[in-house]
Order: structure tokens, then C-alpha cells, then sequence
């Protein structure tokens, strides 16, 4: 309670805050029955949906049995130019989780018998902000941010792609097949920081966790190669900082590096984690 003015301002009720929002939200999920991912059937309309790991992955045991989503998405209606409300007899929502599904079919060690899924009907006013509120209060969701590249679009042409910390622990996707090894991150490296991520989420809300959390976005991480810099068309050499990492992790995935131009450089170069993600996102 505001025991003075200034404590009354400082203290202003927000109806639409984030974390507000993100309660409300979370709890509403929460009282959503799980369904089998391979058991979902068509249904219309948009909104918003969450993952739940159930399977026997060690990675992943701290996950098992809990709450606690391993994904998060949207899926919006479509949008009008005109301004006309949105057609919620489409089968958006059902369609993004079709797609998820199919992504998951595809990895070596997955299979949609090893999920389950909630999901909740929404006008598309609350989409995006639901979003962000569910990946504020369960964060940071762990394939949304640490294993980032289950739900982007396939790579495409420009600069040369790497694999992303999704389809290194999960190999067997044919759009990551052609594709080098993590930029940043060794598959002890990946383990680790899949661990922590895990270990962060299920704290209490508080001081603590939020520190926690910022600590873990800053935590730097040794990047493993980039592409050289320079102009003109076609694929550009690639600078290996850490020899030892590059080769072992394209061995992992069966990369003939005899194929492929590349050079050591001379230090290896820092990012942070969350710059990792964002960069492997962008791509």
C-alpha cells in the first residue's frame, strides 16, 4: 500500500503493463489443457501457443514434468489494408503449430510424441503483446532465445549461414545440412548454456533472478569463425578463430572441409550471449 503521494505515483497501476499482462496471461495458459503435439487437430482462428518438452533427453530433464514452456510463438490473423476485421475462420494458429511439428518430425532425436502443447485463441490486438508478456514471464523460454533457429524461416542466400544452436543439438532438418557449424558455441559450450538457461527459469521472481538473467545475456562467448569481409558476388573465405572447435564440430556433422576456403586468424573474437542471438536470428 502507497504510504505517501510521491509513493502513490511512483506506484501507478498500469491495466496493460507487461507483467500484468504476462500474469494474467500465464495463467490463463496455464488452465489451457495440454494436448498431445501429435494429436492436435485442425481448428480455426490466431493467437498465441507454448511447447512443453515431455521426453527423455538429459538435456532437457530439468524440463520434464514441469510448466515451464520450451517454446513460445504467435500466429496472427490476416491483416487488411482497409482496416477490416480479421478472418478468424483461417486455421492460423493450427497452421504455425502444423509447422512446428514438421520441424520436429525432421530432427534425429525428436519426435512430436515427446511434446505437448497449449494454445489460446486471441484478436489480433493482443497478439504481439501476449507474446512478448509469455516470453517476459517464462524467460528466457529456451528455443526462443538460447537455441535459437527452430522457429525461423529457412536460411537464405547473401552472407555465408552457420547452423544454429537448434539444429546442432537436434540435427536431421535438410535445410541445416548444407550449413557450417554454430559460430560461437562448441556442443560443451551449447549443453552448458542450454543447463543455465534452464536453472534461471525456474527460479522465483524476484532481484535475484533478474540478475541471474542479465548476467547470462552479458556471459561472453568465444566466437569459432566468421566469414571475411569484402565485396563482389558468391561466398567469401572463411577466418577461424579457434582451429580446434571448427574442425571438430563440422566433423560432428559430417562437413567435408576440403571443400570449403578457410583460414586461421589470429585471436579469437567475443561476443555476448544474447548478441549471439540476435545475430543467429537475423540470419
Amino acid at each position: 500500500m502507497p504510504t505517501s503521494p510521491d509513493d502513490a505515483t511512483s506506484s501507478l497501476f498500469d491495466p496493460l503493463g507487461l507483467d500484468l499482462l504476462g500474469r494474467n496471461l500465464r495463467e490463463e495458459m496455464n488452465g489451457r489443457p495440454r494436448v498431445p503435439l501429435d494429436e492436435v487437430k485442425p481448428f480455426p482462428g490466431a493467437g498465441l501457443y507454448a511447447l512443453y518438452y515431455k521426453g527423455d533427453l538429459s538435456v532437457y530433464k530439468d524440463l520434464k514434468g514441469l510448466d515451464t514452456p520450451i517454446y513460445v510463438g504467435k500466429a496472427s490473423a490476416s491483416d487488411s489494408s482497409y482496416g477490416d476485421p480479421p478472418n478468424m475462420t483461417e486455421r492460423k494458429l493450427f497452421g504455425r503449430i502444423r509447422d512446428h511439428r514438421n520441424s520436429i518430425k525432421q530432427a534425429d532425436n525428436l519426435d512430436p510424441t515427446h511434446f505437448d502443447v497449449r494454445f489460446l485463441n486471441l484478436d489480433d490486438i493482443w497478439i504481439v503483446l501476449g507474446e512478448r508478456a509469455l516470453l517476459r514471464a517464462y524467460s528466457p523460454v529456451l528455443w526462443n532465445t538460447v537455441m535459437t533457429g527452430f522457429g525461423g524461416n529457412s536460411p537464405g542466400r547473401g552472407r555465408r549461414n552457420a547452423r544454429s544452436v537448434w539444429d546442432s543439438i537436434h540435427p536431421g532438418r535438410k535445410r541445416a545440412a548444407p550449413l557450417l557449424c554454430n559460430r560461437n558455441y562448441s556442443y560443451a559450450e551449447m549443453k552448458k548454456l542450454i543447463s543455465d538457461g534452464i536453472d534461471i527459469s525456474l527460479m522465483e521472481a524476484g532481484e535475484e533472478r533478474d540478475k541471474k538473467l542479465k548476467e547470462f545475456r552479458n556471459r561472453p562467448a568465444q566466437i569459432i569463425w566468421e566469414e571475411a569481409q569484402g565485396s563482389g558476388p558468391g561466398p567469401k573465405p572463411v577466418l577461424v578463430f579457434r582451429e580446434n572447435a571448427f574442425v571438430e564440430e563440422n566433423s560432428r556433422f559430417g562437413f567435408d572441409l576440403s571443400s570449403l576456403e578457410w583460414k586461421l586468424a589470429d585471436a579469437p573474437k567475443q561476443t555476448t550471449a544474447e548478441a549471439a542471438a540476435l545475430d543467429a536470428a537475423q540470419a
